[in-house]
């Protein structure tokens, strides 16, 4: 009788380790990969070992490749094979292998699949500071508005209110938010300019009375960010009544202008004088919202959408679901700088992609019109409707022909 309770006391403690197993690994952000590798070992086990060894690395060179983009990988291939390649256990947890088949020339062949962590690679990374490099452009603007209800006072730093005595406390609000986010910020590779500090960053003036505008368009920020240098802004509002503090900010790259990250927040301060009590507050609930804003971002950056440039794409052609599948795959694995491709619009014989592409529109046209698909006729490029589109309002036009 004893016996047997202790084996069900066993089954169920190790029924619940697996579940509970699997519950963290639900949690994380996995990308399932499956590779095939060749080995000229002399026995089957022998040629598992190197087969799995080859592509774990190999995999791991590929999404750190991913991650931190051509650039950074040459310049810094050593560190990424000590660093992210040996350490690759910590960020590929499951790996299974099939088993090996003998190919009639004596070689063996065997299919591994794989279950990457993409948030513990992340984390790799950042330690190993393949995050930040001259190359990147990762300058981050503020352009944050202070309001305080309870006094009717704004306080848009850049629109020449730095100096300006009655706008003091909102000012040391804003530069509470100013140091939080910078610091989060820093931790995940980019750098928010402290335009309240003139000795970190950037200097206290205001902005030339040309880029004084109170809510900027994307082209205001297109002419902010050359005269900066900024990459990203970071724009919103911190706005107080009473005890109550509500914060919305998000970052948008010059390069694409759309939102990449944002949080939302409302919170409750302590009664008292608001100089004193909202700044506490600030103090204490902005490191937990600044890191959920950095993470959002660099999460963005390792999608490639932080740099990508959105492109409309009109595919014409009389095609089946299976061809127009076949044309997406060769497509994204043929232009690296795709980072997504959305399907926007289906008319007959034609569908409108919309494309994230981390370069420019001309380079995607230039780009596009020498690409060999298989399974396509050779002369698939529209040109004359090509040289019509510009990409954006009106798209970029190619005609698909499968060969018979």
């Amino acid at each position: 009788m004893g016996q047997r309770l202790f084996l069900v006391v066993v089954l169920f403690v190790v029924l619940l380790a697996g579940r509970l197993v699997q519950a963290q690994v639900g949690a994380e952000e996995l990308l399932t990969i499956s590779s095939e590798g060749l080995s000229k070992a002399t026995s089957a086990s022998e040629a598992s070992r190197e087969i799995q060894t080859k592509i774990i690395s190999n995999v791991a060179r590929e999404q750190a490749l991913e991650m931190i983009g051509e650039k950074r990988f040459q310049k810094s291939k050593n560190l990424v094979e000590s660093r992210i390649v040996r350490e690759a256990a910590k960020f590929i947890p499951f790996v299974q292998p099939h088993d090996p088949e003998k190919l009639p020339d004596g070689s063996w062949k065997m299919k591994v699949d794989l279950r990457v962590s993409l948030g513990n690679l992340r984390r790799l990374v950042i330690d190993a500071g393949l995050m930040t490099d001259a190359d990147t452009p990762v300058t981050i603007f503020p352009m944050v508005n202070v309001v305080d209800r309870t006094k009717s006072v704004n306080f848009r730093w850049w629109m020449g209110d730095v100096s300006d005595e009655s706008r003091k406390v909102v000012g040391e609000w804003l530069k509470i938010v100013h140091r939080h986010f910078h610091e989060e910020l820093m931790r995940q590779g980019f750098d928010l300019l402290l335009p309240l500090e003139s000795s970190i960053g950037f200097s206290a003036t205001p902005l030339p009375p040309a880029f004084r505008v109170e809510r900027p368009s994307t082209q205001d920020m297109k002419a902010i960010a050359e005269y900066t240098g900024a990459a990203m802004f970071l724009r919103g509002e911190v706005r107080v009544k009473d005890s109550q503090i509500q914060i919305h900010c998000e970052v948008v790259p010059v390069l694409g202008g759309r939102t990449v990250a944002e949080v939302t927040r409302t919170i409750e301060a302590e009664a008292g004088p608001p100089e004193l009590v909202v700044a506490r507050k600030l103090k204490k609930e902005i490191p937990e919202i600044a890191r959920d804003l950095a993470t959002q971002v660099f999460e963005a950056w390792t999608r490639g959408t932080l740099v990508a440039n959105t492109i409309r794409l009109a595919v014409k052609g009389n095609l089946s679901p299976k061809q127009m599948s076949d044309f997406r795959n060769q497509l994204m694995r043929s232009m690296r700088e795709i980072k997504a491709l959305r399907e926007r619009m289906f008319e007959p014989g034609r569908v409108i992609f919309e494309v994230d592409y981390a370069s420019s529109a001309e380079d995607f046209k230039t780009r596009i019109k020498g690409l060999e698909l298989s399974g396509f006729s050779d002369r698939y490029v529209v040109d004359s409707e090509l040289g019509e589109g510009d990409g954006t309002k009106v798209p970029f036009t190619i005609e698909l022909k499968p060969k018979l």
